[in-house]
């Protein structure tokens, strides 16, 4: 009797997401906190490609206005789902999607991302920038993105000489420090934020919304931080008294929603007060 071994290869998929096209992620930032390897969280996604099935695995390339790059990893659960299209134009009609586990995700608002151009530059061979949601990644390039990947996932690096915080003069930090391995990612420092919020009253600078108030217990603490200059602009000196300042959900989604331009806290204001 013989007995063959049958070997079944498993696929990469490079899935596609546009919030300018799509914006209805509402609970984005809640899952970027969430996922991780020892609690995936559940993930539904649009794949042209009908070939994806359980077992394969997935990478999420965000697009649009900078920072674009991928954002997620996690595993195929299910394929070849029919179900209602994204786009609000095709309402009625379905579009092939993908049930998974998405065990990393990064929030592109506030964390660095493997960018698009680290990929162009290393990752050869592949197309990074596609027309639609769910093209194969071709497998000579698997081990190298495996190895960004993880790199760009890992926690603060270490060695000091790496480090993207740096001591500053007058209550300064040194942020947007370009990392040797991603030429073109920019990242904030947990210390900053620790150190503009100490000993003081958590509430929206814009709305004067306070999560304790609103919440108790659950919401103490608890507030978004926003660049008034995007550190993607390079390495420079952050002051922890002009450069930062505290935010609601809400108004932090606002200030980023202008189209030539970030809205500044005080233009914001200036809406906010005229619709009232």
């Amino acid at each position: 009797m013989f007995y063959w071994e049958v070997c079944v290869k498993m696929a990469t998929w490079l899935l596609t997401w546009n919030p300018e096209k799509w914006d209805k992620w509402f609970t984005y930032d809640e899952d970027c906190e969430e996922a991780s390897e020892t609690h995936p969280i559940a993930f539904t996604w649009s794949c042209a490609n009908k070939n994806a099935k359980a077992g394969d695995e997935f990478y999420l390339m965000k697009q649009g206005k900078l920072p674009r790059g991928i954002i997620a990893h996690g595993t195929i659960t299910a394929g070849g789902l029919d179900y209602e299209h994204w786009d609000e134009e095709k309402a009625g009609k379905t579009i092939n999607h993908i049930d998974g586990k998405c065990d990393a995700l990064l929030n592109y608002k506030i964390q660095a991302i493997l960018d698009v151009s680290v990929l162009d530059d290393r990752c050869k061979g592949q197309c990074w920038h596609p027309q639609s949601s769910g093209i194969r990644i071709k497998d000579e390039v698997l081990s190298t993105l495996r190895e960004l990947w993880a790199e760009v996932t890992m926690s603060y690096p270490s060695n000091p000489e790496e480090s993207v915080y740096l001591e500053g003069e007058s209550g300064g930090a040194v942020e947007g420090t370009k990392k040797s391995v991603y030429a073109t990612t920019y990242e904030r420092d947990s210390k900053v934020r620790r150190a503009f919020l100490k000993d003081k009253h958590l509430k929206c600078e814009v709305c004067g919304f306070d999560f304790e108030e609103a919440y108790g217990k659950l919401g103490a603490g608890y507030i978004e931080v926003h660049h008034k200059k995007p550190v993607s602009e390079g390495v420079r000196m952050t002051d922890l008294n002009n450069d930062l300042a505290m935010l609601c959900f809400n108004c932090h989604r606002m200030i980023h929603r202008g189209k030539d331009h970030m809205i500044t806290v005080e233009e914001l204001k200036g809406i906010l007060d005229s619709n009232r």
